[in-house]
């Protein structure tokens, strides 16, 4: 009987801490953040790495054999061309080149003179009769020839002008002048006087993976990121792209322009460039974080008056982390971007986006 007491005892125990049979367990509420959609633009990019050059640049040479005689300018100068930037110590072959050329216009100068008079004098001896024809003609061949070494002395002269007149190196356009390795006193060789970049911008000549290829194309735009001027990106545009694999490294070569207008670039400083080889507009964007996987791809969780609402979705673009969702989502709808793993379908939840 004992025994019995005790049985019956533990099932009203049991019975109590039950409760009354047919109450529900309280429904679980999910708390998650949203994010409303918008329609948007989403790029696909790619990146390459660059050291950027003056889109005017040119080494400056000495033309003729020499001493640097005088520097006339120093690194930054701002020079407009023509400008004299380096004057060259002229040897004595080249001056009495010069004197000799001047020497034989005034001599070719003074005998094409006296041909031209010798000519006169004879067309007026053969009007009058005391001249033949054939004498005339002679005179006038001699006139000629005459006139035909004075304008071969004249080149000569202008080209003997030419070479002594490289003693003086001048901008050949106008911009800043960069590195200056010419010092007075040395020898003009096979190394540069120095070095001006122009006032047209710069480049960046990059080489990317040849799967992008067929994505590149000249006039797509671009950007250059550039650490020594706090990561400021600067806008360009893909000027060039070569049209095939260069065989030695594996990739595709690519120039891009930047007009940089507010002058903040300079050749020589390293960055980062990224060019957009496809941009979509009023497309619906979402980090790919907040995407649920499935057995047959990928779903969002939308709230629905305060209920969560699993949808199967159609992915596209897929760039910097973004994705474009091409069906499922719609302007409006609340998709949700924190908690969306814990939610089940139609279940509570409460938005909350601090």
């Amino acid at each position: 009987m004992k025994k019995l007491a005790m049985i019956i005892s533990l099932l009203l125990l049991l019975t109590a801490a039950c409760g009354p049979a047919g109450d529900e367990e309280e429904e679980r509420i999910v708390r998650v953040r949203i994010q409303i959609m918008e329609p948007s633009t989403i790029s696909a990019e790619v990146y390459a790495n660059t050291r950027l050059e003056g889109a005017q640049e040119a080494l400056i040479f000495a033309s003729i054999p020499g001493t640097v005689e005088e520097v006339l300018v120093v690194e930054g100068d701002e020079i407009e061309i023509g400008t004299r930037l380096v004057k060259m110590d002229t040897d004595q072959q080249v001056n009495a080149g010069t004197s000799s050329a001047l020497a034989s216009v005034s001599a070719a100068r003074a005998n094409a003179e006296n041909a031209r008079s010798n000519y006169s004098r004879m067309q007026t001896l053969f009007e009058a009769g005391a001249l033949s024809a054939q004498e005339l003609d002679g005179v006038g061949v001699a006139l000629e020839a005459a006139e035909a070494q004075l304008n071969q002395a004249y080149a000569g002269y202008t080209q003997a002008r030419t070479t002594r007149d490289n003693a003086w190196i001048a901008a050949p356009f106008s911009g800043i002048v960069g590195r200056v390795w010419a010092r007075a006193g040395n020898m003009s060789g096979s190394t540069p006087l120095l070095s001006i970049s122009g006032s047209g911008g710069v480049v960046a000549r990059v080489l990317l993976p040849e799967s992008d290829i067929f994505s590149l194309e000249v006039g797509q735009a671009a950007y250059v990121t550039v650490p020594a001027i706090d990561q400021q990106s600067i806008p360009g545009v893909v000027t060039a792209v070569s049209p095939t694999v260069d065989p030695v490294s594996g990739q595709v070569s690519a120039e891009v322009h930047f007009d940089d207008p507010e002058n903040l670039l300079r050749p020589g400083l390293s960055g980062r460039v990224s060019i957009v080889t496809e941009s979509i507009t009023d497309a619906m964007v979402l980090p790919v974080s907040v995407l649920r996987r499935t057995r047959n791809g990928y779903q969002v969780a939308v709230v629905v008056d305060d209920r969560a609402d699993l949808r199967e979705i159609t992915t596209g673009l897929i760039s910097q982390g973004d994705v474009q969702i091409t069906s499922g989502v719609e302007p409006g709808d609340k998709v949700i971007v924190l908690g969306q793993n814990s939610v089940i379908q139609d279940g509570s939840v409460e938005v909350v986006n601090r």
